[in-house]
């Protein structure tokens, strides 16, 4: 009688097994990765679409686009919010316009509405706690409070990063380095002379990145200061206006210009004096201006995504000529655009 014995495996055929699997992992993984952010990029393109078609209707309905940014009568820095708050009812989000009062300024809404995250306001790859903490706002004791949720994106200033008024408060003078948007800005349409297939309204400006202090800066912000990196809310935005700034304050926002390359490591904060004659004072950083604003940028490989005019969105190579890159950011420069 022969009795049957069953071979098992041996250590070195386990180990081999093992190893196979390791290679098959190693070979799917970047493939599941490259799928995942192509997916995100998707959503990010499709989120600037919805925003695109909803400042189209806002023009049909105002002959205007919505203002860069609104104040109370007579103030430079009692904000009332970004043109996201404007672009709400137009953004199926009639509930949450419901809860933001457009015309009290920020620090008066109410938590709820500080909070709420739309989901159109932020692209899946944008990695930041959302929303966001201000330990800054927290101390203030404002009834909105110090959670805001965050918004990826930003509204371009274009070639002229001065956060300023005109006299009485009003828009500031349009020159050939302005982009579509501005304080109190009343743009139509019909005034994009560059063509509204060859200027960009809004990019890019993910969160989740350090910063760091003014224009052409390398240097991280550490502690406190530097603690919300380059976070910003769709309701606020705003910039690191000058009474906030002394206070250690740093800080994004909302709107962004093309002084800068987009995706520069370490983002650049905004700053906006208001002081004295400065709050009028139109000229850029790069005239001697006493503002400055932040870049565009985000956390997909080798570029940004840009809202144009026309509602086209466009993916912008980091390494685009700068020249170009300018000229797409602003409304009536008259440069003819080149292929890109």
């Amino acid at each position: 009688m022969f009795r049957s014995c069953k071979r098992g495996f041996t250590l070195i055929e386990l180990l081999v097994v093992i190893a196979i699997i390791a290679i098959l992992i190693a070979l799917l993984l970047p493939a599941v990765q490259q799928a995942r952010e192509a997916a995100r990029r998707t959503q990010c393109r499709n989120n600037l679409k919805q925003l695109g078609l909803a400042m189209h209707n806002y023009h049909d309905v105002h002959k205007m686009l919505p203002p860069g940014y609104r104040f109370m009568p007579n103030s430079p820095i009692e904000a009332m919010g970004t043109p996201n708050v404007s672009l709400l009812p137009f953004l199926d989000q009639g509930n949450l316009q419901k809860l933001a009062d457009a015309e009290i300024p920020w620090y008066l809404q109410s938590p709820s509405t500080a909070q709420t995250i739309v989901s159109v306001f932020v692209c899946p790859s944008d990695v930041a706690s959302n929303p966001t903490a201000y330990p800054w706002i927290e101390n203030m004791g404002v009834p909105v409070g110090h959670l805001f949720a965050n918004s990826s994106y930003a509204y371009s200033f274009g070639y002229r990063d001065a956060f300023s008024f005109s006299a009485g408060f009003g828009p500031p003078p349009v020159t050939p380095e302005s982009g579509v948007f501005a304080f109190h800005s009343r743009t139509r349409l019909a005034a994009i002379s560059d063509g509204s297939s060859n200027t960009f309204a809004v990019g890019e400006a993910a969160s989740g990145f350090p910063i760091c202090e003014g224009i052409g800066c390398g240097t991280e912000v550490t502690g406190p200061n530097g603690a919300n990196g380059s976070a910003h809310g769709w309701l606020v935005g705003g910039a690191g206006a000058e009474p906030f700034y002394a206070t250690g304050l740093r800080y994004t926002g909302h709107a962004a210009s093309t002084v800068e390359r987009m995706n520069k490591e370490i983002v650049t904060d905004s700053y906006a004096g208001i002081s004295g004659s400065q709050a009028f004072d139109n000229r850029a950083s790069w005239e001697g201006g006493p503002h400055w604003m932040s870049h565009f940028r985000s956390h997909h490989n080798g570029g940004c995504h840009f809202l144009f005019c026309d509602g086209s969105v466009n993916f912008l190579s980091e390494t685009i000529d700068m020249t170009t890159y300018r000229n797409l950011s602003c409304m009536q420069d008259g440069k003819v655009i080149g292929e890109y």
